[in-house]
């Protein structure tokens, strides 16, 4: 008998400045390692809402014994915030072993999760695995098993529906069924990490100076969805619930700018069509760059907020943090990260509910996840002119 382990419990938010000024928890490290509490968590933490407005987290702990040089072993687990574990992922790590089996990536989607595990042999990835399918899968079955000079060599981002295979050169998309649905992007390099919306893909092509949303849906594969055929302008960062759309506009851009000067995030209801975008402008965006930078993640959107990573604001030093925006009217709140040092630092946030944002927190190497209380953020900061 398969015995899942026990849910992730939750505790109040340490802080090294006082009390914090908003209702904040973090997950409680209750499992056995050295690494300083709570910043044990690794890899990729990565969530969606089900159908129940549950979230659902897949995350990695971390356990380490005391003085040792490697991590004893990961835990990957899929499991509601408030509720059971879905699915775990055991893998040990043997100390002085050149031949190491690694958990390269991981990814969810409604419903779904993916695992990738390198083999290395001597600090060389000789071969990768990929398995996935349902969440609850006790044993998920094997997506490829490949050579890494296989020329499709590369990573996985699950859907509901379907399925990516990300390479140097490539986007695959499959259906869960194995079928192949052709390509969605080429270069994926300059293009956002992707964000599967039901059946429909959403990403980014981003490349100074041209910023163009995209999406792929089966029927008519990938086209635009918001560009401009006047170089003054560009969009990027994408993110949706299915509901709203929101992504980050750069304008005002002459001959020989080297950034955009005006930038804001927008919204729109979503859909498919570029006609039926009718894009709406919320709050002024802080960083100078409008597109998404490697490795992070589409902005989480639910219940009418977005939220996005921020950084380089016009502060001294500049703030960094988190920007959480109501799209019914541009009301926004910051999030500031911690100055002390080492810093602490809000990473990349992974979901918004009608109550709550999630967030990656940042401590050093590692990392824990947060919740706040939307209505313990007072009354925010009101929308900009237009």
């Amino acid at each position: 008998m398969i015995s899942l382990p026990p849910p992730i419990t939750w505790e109040p938010c340490s802080s090294k400045t006082g009390p914090l000024p908003y209702d904040c928890r973090q997950i409680k490290v209750d499992w056995p390692t050295d690494e300083p509490p709570p910043y044990s968590l690794g890899g990729d933490q990565l969530s969606y809402l089900d159908s129940d407005g549950k979230v659902v987290i897949q995350l990695r702990k971390i356990y380490r014994l005391p003085g040792g040089e490697l991590p004893t072993g990961i835990m990957g687990l899929v499991v509601e915030a408030d509720g059971p574990v879905r699915q775990a992922f055991w893998r040990d790590y043997v100390p002085k072993q050149n031949r190491q089996a690694v958990l390269s990536s991981s990814t969810v989607a409604l419903g779904k999760s993916g695992w990738v595990v390198s083999d290395y042999d001597s600090g060389q990835s000789s071969r990768m695995v990929a398995i996935g399918g349902n969440d609850t899968f006790l044993r998920p079955p094997v997506i490829y098993d490949r050579a890494s000079s296989h020329p499709d060599f590369g990573a996985i981002w699950v859907g509901p529906h379907f399925y990516i295979e990300g390479t140097s050169s490539k986007d695959h998309v499959y259906r869960w069924d194995g079928t192949y649905m052709g390509v969605s992007s080429v270069g994926p390099s300059v293009h956002s990490l992707p964000q599967w919306i039901g059946p429909t893909l959403l990403f980014a092509f981003e490349e100074w100076p041209e910023y163009r949303l995209l999406r792929w849906t089966e029927h008519d594969g990938t086209r635009e969805l918001v560009g401009f055929d006047d170089s003054s302008k560009a969009a990027g960062n994408p993110g949706s619930d299915g509901i709203d759309l929101v992504w980050v506009q750069g304008e005002g851009r002459g001959p020989g700018d080297k950034v955009f000067p005006e930038r804001w995030i927008m919204t729109s209801k979503f859909s498919t069509d570029p006609a039926k975008i009718k894009p709406r402008r919320l709050v002024r965006w802080p960083p100078t760059i409008i597109g998404t930078q490697s490795c992070v993640l589409p902005p989480p959107v639910g219940c009418g907020y977005a939220v996005y990573r921020y950084f380089g604001g016009s502060g001294s030093p500049p703030e960094t943090g988190l920007l959480i925006v109501r799209l019914s009217d541009g009301v926004s709140w910051k999030l500031i990260s911690n100055s002390t040092s080492p810093p602490d630092a809000w990473s990349m946030p992974i979901a918004v509910t009608c109550d709550e944002v999630f967030s990656r927190y940042k401590g050093g190497f590692l990392e824990s996840i947060r919740r706040v209380r939307l209505d313990s953020l007072g009354p925010g900061i009101p929308p900009p002119p237009q």
